[in-house]
């Protein structure tokens, strides 16, 4: 045992701090020795030794391994601080660029590869960054490198993690890159299509079917068949694009596109015949026509050979002529034929005109001779008709009647035969002579049917008016009467005698009743005269009833007599009175309309001074409204200058108008050209550019001078319309943005919410742990957001990972107390030499101690007495001695060879004394209460 203990490698030393020293001349070039600090670094029970181990290795593959499997908190500590420094703080020591690469492509540690990302030496790296998102498969991660990142080719690349449009209109807003913002721009457009498609190819569809489906109400066959042909092909283009919707809707619209098909070939096969009938009859009608246009034409050049000398035609033009003719009538007759087959009456009729016709002039040039000798009868009866005089007397209409219809039977008799074929200039001779007589004799007899119905309308008149009691106008109207009836010819007074008769005898009646009627009515109206000068009425109701008063005298006659002449002098004077305040009234009217003369005057004379100030235009328009405005307020004059000086107002101010216009459309130019940059705004993609703009434009608008008062209204109008669409375009980017924002708050405050709910719910290390990812999740998402919307949230988030910084401490106490107290329970069964059966479920630090028995060489005792002091825990009275020995002892390893122990350490060495006898329970009971 003594050789062994002098023989021992120095490495194997009991002493941690002669095992530190050892490592210090280990090479870990050697194999041998790089497997000594290879196991001294993971497996020995000291921390100390294990970090010296590492250290001594200096590879970072070991220490990135002892980060990820190390129980104890400063070996961990220590070997994140490694592996820290090598990827994060640019020391090449351990690693080389080339081997930071190679690592971060092997590397499974999410947290890790979470925070290489972030690294500039890595977003270098297009190929390495999506490979590390592709690992993570955490796509949010991809938006802050983008936005962050000055390189073309890695935002390119990280476009293809952009996959709505949100992230991609942040993209757009906040990259300079031209090629990225367009490739950005492009993605957008196609999630806009890829997300309108389907909604357009379902509405286009289901339009395209309505109006397959309404082509069933269509009677108009042509109509039906191209509009069917091209909702077909239109139905054709948006099948193409079926392959965006569901399953479910490509079945329904397929399905009804072949059920209304279906039913359009029954109405096909319903209405092809009845067009086809339509079509033989619109032929039909396209012949006639034709035929009509042909044989219109024929006659006219018949008629240009009989228009002549008939004597002249020659044989051959006749011969022509009738074959010409009876070409036409056979085409006619079959035409005849085709038409009353088709049951068309309009077109046969029409060709039975046609046929008529080339009858007439086939019969004409049958019978040249007889037409010939009919024409030298018509030119003579011209002749004679012509020299006819004309009737001009009232007296002279039955003759020139009887005379007129003598002409026109032997004209009519003459043409009959020929009526087709009868040169239109001798139609136009004989019309005109007959146009002339009947208006002559239809003049006279409206005159005299005009006379004659006044007297029997007047006549009636005379009976209206006596029994209204107006006999004076009843005798005057007579008189007029008289004298009508004494113009009228010896027949019609013979016809209108007894009315005359009628009329004369009530008139005569009514003088002999006249004084008696007018008499004993005068003095009323006297009596009312009176009473209208003593009563108090409004000037123009007083004025009404002195003419109405006027009226009812006047109606009761002069009878010529001294009594009936005093009356009317005392009327006069009373009418007299009655009016005198009606006159008073109008004279001042008059010398108000006087005075507004003399107004208006002024105003004229003072617009001729406006020239000789020299006004500016500004003022000048300024000017002209006030004038305006006093003109306006001035009342009226008398109408007889009232023209004149109208005249006079419009003629000085026609040449200062036209000066203001020149103004006037200068401004309104300059406020059409704001108004077109107003309307260019709408334009101008950045808001805040063009709301600055918009509000420079109403700055210049204010200082530009007046336009015509109309013209001014609607420039405004339009100006204030072009700034209205820029005010509401930035009203609804403000609100896009408040969306936007609010639902980025609304994502960032659910993700807090669920690592809220995650912190509290979490009862183990590995729980809590698992919120790291949730929260780099979030920290993304905030260090996106602006500023004033993610400060609370950051507050928020700040006060919870210290919430779970608390937590993951009582956890890990919890933890080292739970597995101390397994550790406790074990050594409490453990009595025998073999090791106990439930180690396995002990912390490996612990388990090694079980199997490195033997190696502690220090008393249970001493260890014990150790852990109290380390613990300033008091020992038996009994062991105080031996305490004060140790404690001295540890102070010397301390001071002279820097050795300190930890509680850990000393259980480690406990433990590996054996099973504990019954005799050391006490032991193990004061060695657990140093843990408690």
């Amino acid at each position: 045992m003594i050789f062994k203990k002098l023989f021992r490698p120095k490495h194997q030393d009991p002493k941690p701090a002669v095992r530190i020293v050892a490592i210090d001349s280990l090479s870990p070039d050697l194999p041998e020795q790089k497997s000594i600090l290879h196991e001294l670094a993971f497996n020995d029970e000291d921390l100390n030794v294990s970090l010296a181990a590492l250290t001594k290795l200096n590879s970072f593959v070991l220490w990135y391994k002892m980060a990820e499997i190390a129980k104890n908190e400063r070996v961990l500590k220590r070997a994140q601080q490694v592996v820290d420094n090598t990827l994060f703080n640019d020391d090449g020591s351990l690693l080389s660029k080339a081997q930071k690469r190679e690592f971060a492509y092997e590397c499974k540690n999410s947290k890790l590869l979470e925070r290489l990302i972030k690294q500039p030496w890595v977003q270098q790296e297009p190929k390495l960054v999506l490979h590390i998102l592709s690992v993570l498969n955490k796509p949010q991660l991809a938006l802050p490198i983008l936005l962050s990142s000055d390189d073309d080719s890695l935002q390119s690349a990280l476009l293809v993690y952009a996959d709505n449009p949100a992230s991609l209109q942040k993209i757009i807003k906040k990259t300079s890159s031209e090629s990225i913002k367009a490739q950005a721009q492009d993605k957008l457009n196609q999630l806009a299509f890829a997300k309108a498609q389907p909604i357009e190819v379902e509405k286009g569809t289901r339009l395209i079917l309505s109006r397959l489906l309404a082509l069933k109400e269509q009677r108009d066959y042509r109509k039906l068949v191209d509009t069917r042909t091209k909702l077909n092909d239109e139905y054709a283009i948006f099948s193409a694009q079926f392959d965006c919707l569901s399953q479910e809707k490509r079945q329904e619209f397929t399905a009804k596109y072949t059920d209304i098909n279906n039913k359009l070939e029954i109405l096909d096969a319903e209405m092809a015949p009845v067009y086809q009938a339509q079509q033989r009859k619109r032929d039909v009608t396209d012949a006639v026509e034709h035929a009509t246009a042909d044989t219109q034409a024929m006659l006219v050049w018949l008629a240009d050979i009989l228009s002549g000398e008939v004597s002249s035609v020659t044989l051959a033009q006749t011969e022509q002529a009738q074959t010409e003719i009876q070409n036409r009538m056979s085409r006619i007759d079959a035409l005849l034929l085709d038409a009353n087959t088709a049951g068309m009456t309009v077109q046969a009729k029409a060709l039975q005109a046609l046929l008529d016709a080339l009858q007439k002039r086939q019969h004409t040039f049958n019978h040249l001779p007889a037409f010939q000798d009919a024409l030298k009868q018509a030119g003579s009866l011209l002749t004679d008709f012509a020299q006819l005089a004309v009737p001009t007397q009232g007296e002279d209409v039955l003759s020139a009647k009887s005379t007129l219809q003598s002409m026109e039977q032997q004209w009519f008799a003459l043409r009959e035969a020929y009526q087709d074929s009868w040169p239109e200039a001798l139609e136009q001779r004989f019309t005109q002579l007959q146009s002339t007589w009947r208006s002559a004799i239809k003049t006279l007899s409206a005159g005299i049917t005009q006379d004659v119905n006044r007297i029997r309308s007047k006549a009636k008149a005379i009976d209206v008016l006596i029994e209204q009691g107006k006999y004076k106008a009843a005798m005057g109207l007579f008189t007029k009467v008289t004298k009508w009836f004494e113009a009228l010819p010896e027949q019609e007074k013979a016809r209108n005698e007894r009315t005359l008769e009628q009329v004369s005898a009530k008139i005569e009646e009514l003088k002999s009743l006249q004084a008696y009627i007018a008499l004993p009515r005068k003095p009323a109206l006297l009596e009312e005269a009176q009473a209208l000068v003593d009563a108090i009425l409004p000037v123009s109701l007083r004025a009404e009833q002195v003419k109405e008063l006027r009226r009812r005298w006047n109606s009761l006659g002069v009878l010529n007599t001294s009594d009936d002449d005093a009356l009317n002098k005392q009327f006069d004077a009373l009418i007299e009175l009655a009016f005198a305040p009606c006159r008073e009234h109008f004279e001042k009217q008059q010398l108000q309309r006087e005075n507004n003369f003399a107004q208006k005057q002024a105003l004229i004379n003072e617009i001729g001074t406006f020239a000789e100030h020299g006004l500016s235009a500004d003022a000048l328009a300024k000017a002209i409204q006030q004038v305006q405005q006093k003109w306006q307020n001035v009342g009226d004059v008398d109408f007889t200058v009232k023209t004149q000086v109208n005249n006079a107002y419009r003629e000085a101010l026609a040449p200062l108008k036209k000066q203001i216009e020149v103004y006037f459309n200068e401004n309104a130019e300059v406020k059409q050209a704001l108004i077109m940059q107003a309307q260019g705004l709408s334009a101008v993609e950045e808001i805040n550019v063009a709301i600055e703009q918009a509000k420079a434009l109403q700055e210049k608008w204010k200082h530009v001078g007046q336009t015509q008062r109309k013209v001014e209204n609607a420039l405004w109008e339009q100006f204030r319309q072009a700034n209205d669409v820029v005010f509401a375009k930035r009203k609804a980017h403000n609100q896009i943005q408040k969306q936007e924002n609010n639902a980025q708050v609304a994502a960032a405050a659910n993700i807090l919410q669920k690592l809220q709910q995650a912190v509290n719910e979490a009862q183990s290390l590995s729980e809590l742990d698992d919120t790291h990812m949730m929260q780099t999740e979030l920290e993304a998402q905030l260090v996106a957001m602006p500023k004033a919307l993610s400060s609370s949230l950051f507050r928020r988030l700040s006060g919870l990972i210290d919430e779970r910084q608390t937590k993951l401490e009582g956890l890990q106490r919890q933890s080292r107390a739970h597995s101390l107290s397994a550790l406790f329970d074990v050594l409490k069964r453990w009595e025998t030499p073999a090791l106990p059966d439930d180690i396995e479920s002990l912390p490996n630090q612990w388990q090694q101690s079980f199997k490195a028995l033997g190696q502690s060489d220090v008393p249970r005792l001493n260890l014990t007495l150790m852990l109290e002091i380390v613990c300033d825990i008091p020992s038996p009275q009994i062991d105080e001695a031996l305490r004060k020995e140790i404690q001295l002892q540890l102070m010397a390893d301390k001071l002279q060879q820097g050795v300190e122990y930890d509680k850990s350490s000393l259980l480690k060495l406990w433990i590996q004394h054996g099973p504990v006898a019954k005799q050391e329970q006490v032991l193990l009971t004061r060695a657990q209460r140093c843990f408690a």
